[in-house]
């Protein structure tokens, strides 16, 4: 696609490009303003959202006094912001301070520190609890608010318990302070760091103080919440206050109540402001790259929202960190889940203003007329087709823990292994789930999909659980799920036959089995199902890398087995899948795979893999299903209803170009529909692609080329 500079479009509400910029007031600040002025009139970016002594420019929590010369040089950029109509916003860095890094508390700041699962501090991060730090910071943003007068104050991602560094472990807090009202909260007149992590962290099902620690960590965020938005609303009535946030999954440990924190942000009657996490910060192969953990937070809001995803590149910045085709791609997708704009960090926090990377603005102000022209579609993530992946934003208070639960938190953020600092081998991270594991298979696989909460869904519809998601749901809910179409990874059919649903899954006993013992090598497809391949190639798959161990399935008689797990030499050992209609009409796949562990990004993926998805997700969605499924090409899709049609986006996500790739269709929903696209000029052009019909199947060939990181957008809308 050639892109052209952009001009203004009529009639629209632009894709809003806010840059989160680090304005240095000791480095340059005339140049930088000079360099920044030459940016925004190249970008055409919207709004710039300052930080306050970021990252490498912090030496802590700010004082007034520290601020003064940042928030004087702000002023100077607003003046010139006037001549552009760019208006400013303000992030100031730290909240509970994101890690210690070997920084210390300024005098006269008393703050009790939070104390981690370990017994340890930061150094810096304040019990949120804490009157004096909650004080401090009600004053301190007030006093930005009163001098800068932002359109919005953007609350940072370390509004949190977690990731306070490794070595806290999971985090806190576990300070006397807390420690003594958790005892009251469990009728105790005391207890212990240790043993409230061992029971919080227990084995098996959980025990009860899981909950009440839980209440007590949701307590610890909101009510600073409403101490600070009630100062912040008398200084600033219209001042607009929004929330940056991380991996959903890990927010669950601390209990968060996503709508009930940002009621308190937001006014009655008006959107959420939100800054969803959205990674990588360092460039990664696209095809593994997905949106998941911005779809996710997205999913659990309840009221209309104002996304705004977070496209940082940290803390290398530039085009050493993302490139401009990479990072423009990724604000392609935030687009197609529903985001209204983007916040970008592409230059570093030390004031170097846009020496790195003198590019990046012509090229944001190049793809400026595609952004606006998607934005005419409206996109909500809330009416995404395809599969539907069901989550629980309280998994961390069902999880069971023990042998094989996840440890993600410290150790995947720092490196750091919490088991080598406290007596034990209990953590919170433990907590954490992988509840969106189907969806990161889903966009390998050019499967179109969206996010639920629900158990219910129109007729055709189809599910996907991974991991313990299920153990959040009541035996009602279960059986009413299990009465439509639903797709299970191992974990989840071991839940559901632990629970006594085995018979409403077609599963009697399910073992698990080491590759070493078992020696289990390849997946067979079953010919009657997947067919042959030319010359009689019988369709296979790797198996014993994609995890270890894996389930051995003990299938009641009526389930139709696609696939068999193999030895080296052929020799059957168990199934590897298969499709069950129980009593009350729901549809059941089962697999013997837990997702995404061992080498599965690496073993799981392959051709053969791809059209054997595509064939049991028609299967099983019938006539009335709403799959969107593209093949022929790796690609990762996108597909969302329309108030008279239907959005389809794919994008090329390797590095090879293609010109020729097909979009696999009900029938249905391209009956009497005009096709259109995207075109070099920015707007849509009716196409006539090649259009067949295959009974209940439409298979769309798109004679269309794409470069790696391109992408076609198409509508089908009524004639």
């Amino acid at each position: 696609m050639k892109q052209k500079q952009a001009q203004p479009r009529k009639g629209t509400k632009p894709f809003r490009i806010i840059l989160r910029y680090g304005l240095d007031p000791f480095n340059g600040p005339k140049e930088n303003l000079k360099r920044l002025e030459e940016f925004i009139r190249e970008s055409t970016i919207d709004e710039v959202m300052f930080l306050l002594m970021p990252e490498e420019r912090s030496s802590g929590h700010p004082t007034e006094e520290l601020s003064k010369p940042w928030i004087d040089v702000i002023r100077q950029a607003k003046e010139m912001f006037a001549r552009h109509g760019v208006a400013t916003s303000l992030n100031p860095w730290t909240t509970t301070y994101h890690a210690g890094r070997g920084r210390r508390l300024h005098p006269g700041q008393d703050f009790r520190l939070m104390v981690g699962e370990t017994g340890a501090d930061n150094g810096m991060s304040p019990c949120p609890l804490c009157e004096n730090w909650q004080q401090y910071l009600n004053e301190y943003f007030v006093y930005l608010t009163r001098e800068i007068e932002p359109v919005a104050m953007w609350v940072e991602d370390d509004w949190r318990l977690h990731n306070h560094g490794g070595e806290m472990g999971y985090g806190g807090c576990f300070c006397e302070h807390c420690l003594d009202r958790f005892a009251r909260m469990v009728g105790r007149d005391q207890v212990t760091r240790e043993e409230v992590v061992a029971a919080v962290a227990a084995p098996g099902e959980p025990h009860p103080w899981r909950a009440k620690w839980l209440e007590l960590a949701q307590q610890a965020l909101r009510e600073p919440a409403e101490k600070l938005t009630a100062a912040l609303k008398a200084a600033a009535p219209e001042m607009r206050i929004g929330l940056m946030t991380s991996i959903p999954d890990i927010h669950s440990i601390e209990n968060r109540d996503w709508n009930g924190l940002m009621d308190v942000f937001t006014d009655e009657g008006e959107r959420y402001l939100i800054r969803p996490h959205m990674p990588p910060y360092t460039e990664e192969p696209p095809i593994t790259t997905t949106p998941g953990f911005s779809r996710q937070t997205i999913a659990n809001l309840d009221r209309d929202a104002d996304i705004y995803p977070e496209l940082e590149n940290s803390p290398r910045c530039g085009p050493y960190s993302g490139s401009h085709a990479y990072s423009a791609w990724e604000m392609y997708n935030a687009i197609l889940y529903g985001s209204r704009g983007i916040t970008i960090n592409h230059f570093d926090n030390m004031g170097m203003n846009t020496y790195y990377d003198r590019g990046m603005g012509a090229s944001l102000g190049r793809h400026r007329p595609y952004f606006d022209a998607l934005m005419d579609l409206r996109l909500d993530d809330r009416r995404a087709r395809g599969v539907k992946i069901l989550f629980s934003p309280d998994v961390a208070a069902h999880k069971w823990t023990g042998p094989g639960s996840s440890s993600g938190g410290a150790k995947m953020y720092t490196g750091e292994d919490p088991s080598k600092m406290k007596k034990g081998d209990r953590s919170l991270n433990q907590l954490e789930a992988d509840s969106i594991a189907w969806s990161k298979a889903f966009y390998v696989l050019g499967v179109s999909h969206a996010f639920t909460r629900s158990t219910t869904a129109e007729t055709g519809a189809v599910f996907a659980v991974s991991d313990q998601t299920l153990r959040c749901y009541s035996d009602e809910d279960i059986e009413a799920l299990l009465g439509q179409r639903i797709i299970l990874d191992l974990p989840s059919a071991e839940i559901l036959v632990q629970r006594g649903f085995g018979s409403l899954i077609g599963v009697d006993a399910i073992k698990r089995v080491a590759l070493e013992q078992a020696a289990y090598s390849m997946e067979e497809v079953e010919t009657a199902f997947f067919g042959e391949l030319d010359g009689g190639v019988r369709a296979r798959m790797c198996a014993q890398r994609c995890a270890n161990p894996i389930g051995a399935l003990d299938y009641s008689s009526e389930v139709e087995v696609l696939s068999t797990i193999k030895g080296p030499e052929f020799e059957v050992k168990f199934p590897a899948s298969g499709l069950f209609t129980n009593r009350m009409g729901g549809m059941v796949y089962t697999c013997c795979y837990p997702l995404g562990s061992a080498q599965f990004y690496m073993a799981y993926f392959n051709r053969v893999r791809q059209e054997y998805w595509a064939k049991v997700l028609f299967r099983m969605s019938g006539k009335g299903g709403t799959q969107t499924i593209a093949g022929g090409h790796p690609m990762h899709v996108h597909s969302h209803d329309l108030d008279n049609g239907v959005s389809i986006a794919a994008t090329n996500v390797i590095y090879d170009e293609t010109d020729s790739f097909d979009l696999l269709l009900n029938a249905e929903t391209v009956e009497g529909r005009v096709f259109r696209a995207l075109g070099d000029d920015a707007s849509w052009g009716v196409i006539d692609p090649d259009l067949r019909i295959e009974g209940d199947l439409a298979r769309i060939r798109m004679k269309w080329r794409l470069r790696p990181l391109q992408s076609l957008f198409l509508t089908l809308r009524d004639a």
